[in-house]
């Protein structure tokens, strides 16, 4: 399931503007390494989440069905699919944006928060950070792996960029945080739900549709901060290198108007090609730099 939220989750970044339609979906061949790459990203762009669903090799998607059935199932029971306590945060937040006073509420209650909003203080945290990424890496015995050193000198120089982002963004200004909260109001609306229980009950396959409008408002949600998620999708390109059922791409993509390039190791399954669980050490920055275990690309904000 984590690999059907966490593109979901890596663009619900901030909110904003006019909400342009969907552009149709290029398709790559499943035969081809770079659909590994390519699909996701232009489902993605396209806000095609039940798209990416059936488009999984069949072990992938019938595990992904098992643990959805798995999480209904307990949720029936009198359990949650998540913390309990999230869940009814959720549902307060739901009910606060489904009211016909929703922007205003949530604009009176975030308002005063923009006081404490450092831009110069986030900013020089994010170059701090920028610079403790070798040294992690290297605790890791990162030097010794091409394949890292590449990813640590992406993500060093990308931290470097956010830090220079956030200091125009406007975080802190009132007007865009209206803009911001119409947009994540909408967004919320688009679920076509009151609560997470309803969400809960739906087949994967409709939950997953749900998410398409949803993140197309936090799209554009973000643009207002200037934070370009679909120019980064268009960004991306990928080539394949390599022979046999193991490939690697060279997936070049633009951030913070810097040009990029990651190799990704892709394999055979199904008689598809999809993204190797192998990268997961490289793109891991361990219990330091909390990066997880699940390889995701990088969303740029310019």
């Amino acid at each position: 399931m984590r690999c059907l939220i966490a593109p979901a989750l890596a663009l619900v970044l901030g909110i904003g503007h006019a909400v342009a339609a969907d552009p149709a979906p290029k398709t790559f061949d499943p035969k081809d390494p770079i659909s590994a790459v390519m699909t996701p990203v232009t489902l993605l762009r396209s806000n095609d989440f039940k798209g990416f669903y059936e488009l999984m090799p069949a072990e992938d998607k019938a595990k992904a069905e098992t643990e959805w059935k798995a999480s209904q199932a307990k949720a029936a029971a009198g359990g949650d699919m998540g913390d309990q306590g999230q869940m009814a945060e959720f549902n307060a937040f739901l009910a606060k944006c489904l009211a016909p006073n929703a922007v205003e509420t949530l604009y009176g209650e975030a308002e005063p928060q923009l006081a404490d909003i450092d831009p110069q203080a986030v900013s020089q945290q994010l170059q701090m950070f920028s610079g403790m990424i070798p040294m992690m890496a290297m605790q890791q015995g990162g030097q010794q792996d091409p394949q890292k050193q590449q990813f640590v000198t992406a993500l060093g120089g990308m931290m470097l960029g956010a830090s220079q982002w956030i200091l125009t963004a406007g975080l802190d200004d009132k007007a865009k945080l209206r803009q911001a909260i119409t947009h994540l109001v909408a967004g919320a609306k688009g679920l076509g739900v009151k609560e997470v229980k309803e969400l809960q009950a739906l087949p994967l396959d409709q939950f997953l549709g749900r998410l398409g409008p949803v993140v197309k408002e936090m799209k554009a949600a973000a643009a207002i901060y200037d934070i370009q998620a679909d120019p980064f999708l268009d960004s991306v390109k990928a080539t394949a290198q390599g022979d046999g059922n193991e490939r690697t791409l060279a997936v070049a993509f633009t951030a913070f108007g810097k040009p990029y390039t990651l190799p990704v190791k892709v394999e055979l399954k199904d008689g598809h090609w999809v993204v190797s669980q192998k990268n997961a050490k490289a793109m891991s920055m361990g219990p330091m730099g909390g990066m997880g275990n699940d390889p995701a690309m990088p969303l740029d904000p310019k």
